[in-house]
């Protein structure tokens, strides 16, 4: 029997991984998905890797985060800002400004991606403690341990972290039943970014410097709604990214012709040279079984408030939710998966909870 289940290998169970294996902790981190990151995934190109996820940090605000990286040893860079702004509006007419909007505090990104953070906690753990490729379907509540259905079999654990959305936390099977009201609860705490998607352009050249842009635009328009320069140092491409702006529905209506969309939106709004891209690479986390519910399916205009939630008493006893969205601090964010998955790990004590 583990001392401890993790399921989920986005980044919150990872850090939980790693916390409690380096404390001494049998632990087995479960994750649905062939690979770990969950909502952090990158494009590789022979330059490097582009996010697909969360692309952003803000070290002076995000002090978890910032202390990751530096254990990781990696480097920072600010979001290439310099140079004017394109902005669409509904009637179609684009206007170019001579300086953007700068954004504050600055946004910083990580060289080699935020998957970087996922390769070096995943490097810490070992091989036999992460099992890729395995759902989770339900859980059995018995007088001394949890019993963790997979679709591929059953594993017992005196605790069970669920590093996961809580919606997705209330999809699995439970046995006994959670109360009406918890299960509600669940399904009412949104999953942040579960219903966007984001579009990666990758050219040869950034054209768009040479006109004196800095590859940012607002589109009143769509497909994408806002766009930024998504280049890495040193490379030799250069790439843009957009958050679509069209919900889901629609976006899944159009699928067969949305980089045609795309397309033709950036040779709108940055000119000729922006018709010829490389590659297009549209990411869609709403149609993501392991990220998004039909309850995401309407993408949400504002940043929710989190909060710390436990399970019911007798469950709550065995079963924590250690996800993002569980957070109080940075809820959502790549810095609220690592606050749930501190706040868990600092509440357990070896001796006492897992002897």
């Amino acid at each position: 029997m583990h001392d401890l289940i993790i399921v989920g290998g986005g980044l919150a169970g990872l850090a939980l991984a790693e916390r409690m294996a380096r404390d001494g902790a049998d632990i087995v981190l479960l994750e649905a998905r062939d690979r770990l990151g969950g909502r952090v995934l990158a494009h590789q190109t022979a330059a490097g890797r582009y996010d697909l996820g969360p692309a952003w940090i803000w070290p002076g605000m995000q002090p978890r985060l910032r202390a990751l990286v530096a254990q990781a040893g990696l480097t920072v860079y600010p979001q290439d800002e310099a140079g004017g702004l394109v902005f669409e509006d509904a009637s179609g007419t684009i206007q170019r400004f001579a300086r953007g909007f700068g954004q504050e505090p600055p946004s910083l990104r990580i060289v080699g991606g935020i998957s970087a953070l996922i390769d070096h906690l995943a490097g810490r753990l070992a091989a036999d403690r992460v099992r890729l490729e395995t759902p989770v379907t339900g859980l059995q509540l018995q007088h001394d341990h949890v019993r963790v259905i997979t679709e591929s079999g059953a594993l017992a654990a005196r605790r069970v972290a669920l590093a996961m959305p809580p919606r997705l936390a209330a999809a699995l099977v439970f046995a006994p039943p959670l109360p009406p009201e918890t299960d509600a609860a669940l399904r009412q705490v949104p999953t942040w970014m579960a219903g966007q998607a984001k579009a990666l352009v990758i050219y040869r050249a950034g054209f768009w410097r040479e006109a004196g842009l800095s590859g940012a635009a607002m589109s009143q328009i769509g497909p994408l709604g806002e766009i930024h320069d998504a280049s890495l140092p040193g490379a030799g491409e250069a790439a843009l990214f957009g958050f679509f702006a069209w919900p889901p529905a629609l976006r899944a209506a159009r699928q067969a012709t949305l980089a045609d969309a795309v397309r033709s939106q950036l040779g709108r709004l940055f000119g000729p040279a922006a018709l010829a891209p490389d590659a297009i690479v549209i990411r869609d986390w709403a149609d993501d079984r392991w990220t998004s519910t039909a309850l995401d399916q309407v993408a949400l205009r504002e940043h929710p408030s989190y909060q710390a939630m436990d399970l019911p008493p007798g469950w709550g006893d065995r079963v924590w939710l250690a996800g993002s969205e569980s957070a109080a601090d940075f809820g959502g964010y790549l810095e609220g998966a690592l606050a749930a998955a501190a706040n868990l790990a600092g509440a357990v004590s070896i001796n006492r909870e897992f002897s």
